[in-house]
This record gives structure tokens, C-alpha cells and sequence, in this order.
């Protein structure tokens, strides 16, 4: 009886998956990707390509869509440091 019972599905699982990821598609402008969270659909663009150097501080590395019912938010992330470790800071449009 008790195998039976843990065995079971919960009543309260959902049927439909919290996140659904799309494979990055590449344009012309970069490479994107889109996740579908809920009503919320996010696409993240990769502008560079190529391994990071510090010659690349400053430029923008991806540009992420916020699409909500609330509205839409563009946010660039901007190279601080590529070397040790990739750094960026957030500017919202």
C-alpha cells in the first residue's frame, strides 16, 4: 500500500513545463536565443562572437528583450573586463 501511495503523481504537479529554451539561432546581427517563461518571453543576443580580449572592454556583449504584459525592457550588457574572468555591468534602455 504505502509503494503505491509514493508512486503515485501529485495532484499538484503541472502539466506544462515552467521553462521552455529555444537552441540559438544565428543572424546577422548575432546569435539568439529566446525562453518562454510563462507569459514572459526573454531573448538574449549575442553581438560578439570571438574569444574576449581587453580590447573588447567597453563594447556591447549581448543585448537581453524583456518581453512582459507589464511591457518591454532592453537591457545591453557592456564588456568591463574580459581577462581573468568576463565582467559586465547592465544599461537599461
Amino acid at each position: 500500500m504505502l509503494l503505491t501511495q509514493c508512486s503515485s503523481p501529485s495532484e499538484h504537479a503541472s502539466s506544462a513545463p515552467a521553462e521552455t529554451v529555444r537552441t540559438p539561432v544565428p543572424t546577422k546581427g548575432g546569435t539568439v536565443s529566446v525562453q518562454k517563461l510563462g507569459d514572459t518571453t526573454i531573448a538574449t543576443r549575442r553581438l560578439i562572437q570571438h574569444p574576449l580580449t581587453n580590447k573588447d572592454i567597453g563594447k556591447v556583449y549581448e543585448e537581453v528583450t524583456l518581453v512582459s504584459p507589464y511591457g518591454t525592457k532592453v537591457e545591453e550588457r557592456v564588456i568591463v573586463r574580459a581577462a581573468p574572468r568576463l565582467e559586465t555591468k547592465v544599461v537599461t534602455r
